[in-house]
This record gives structure tokens, C-alpha cells and sequence, in this order.
């Protein structure tokens, strides 16, 4: 089915519980964004990617969503701000290997202990 007739499908109505879970059509999903979860589970359970989604808190709608596949693939940004691409892999910071600073870099003086030089 073309994404341009996806607004003539019936949304899926989520529930949000609390402010980490979210289910739909004996689907749940959990995390810090649990909408974008819920409809990565959608998509991996062979639903339409182009279906939109409601997402309700009780009687009141909290959330539209144009597409579950187009959900799917987003994350809240570093700032909670907005949203980005899904990235399969995190990258970390680079933390040193070894107890051994690098030469050069300052070290807080620790009574009793000494470094290897």
C-alpha cells in the first residue's frame, strides 16, 4: 500500500499507563519513549507501516501519529527536544583502559597511591 492513502486508514488506539508504557492490540511497549517503542513493535509484528496510531491517556487523546514505520524509526534527541534517526549502535565517550593516567594529564593527588610511570 502507498504511504499517500495512509490517512484513510483507521488509527490504532494506544493506551499510555503511567509515563513509560504504552500497549495497543495486545502489544506493549516500555522505555522513556514508549509510543515510538510500541510502534517498532507494530512494525516487527508484520503491521502496516503506513497505519497511523492515536495515543490516549483515558478520554484524552495525548498523541497522533502519521505512521507507525515512520515512528518507528525515530528516537527523542539527546535534549528531549525533538527527534532524531534511530541509531542501531550507540557510541560512548572514550574513557581510558588502564588505572595508568596519560602522560601529561593532570591527577588529583590520592594519599597512598601511586602510578606506574
Amino acid at each position: 500500500m502507498s504511504t499517500k492513502y495512509s490517512k484513510y486508514l483507521t488509527p490504532i488506539r494506544a493506551e499510555i499507563i503511567g509515563s513509560d508504557t504504552c500497549t495497543a492490540l495486545g502489544i506493549t511497549a516500555a522505555g522513556q519513549a514508549p509510543v515510538l517503542a510500541l510502534c517498532r513493535r507494530l512494525v516487527e509484528a508484520d503491521y502496516e507501516p503506513t497505519t497511523p496510531l492515536e495515543a490516549w491517556r483515558g478520554n484524552i487523546l495525548c498523541l497522533k501519529v502519521r505512521s507507525i514505520g515512520e515512528a518507528a524509526r525515530l528516537e527523542i534527541n539527546a535534549k528531549g527536544t525533538g527527534f532524531i534517526p534511530l541509531r542501531a549502535v550507540r557510541t560512548a565517550s572514550p574513557v581510558r583502559q588502564t588505572g595508568v593516567p596519560a602522560r601529561g594529564v593532570p591527577v588529583p593527588c590520592l594519599e597512598g597511591v601511586s602510578w606506574p610511570r
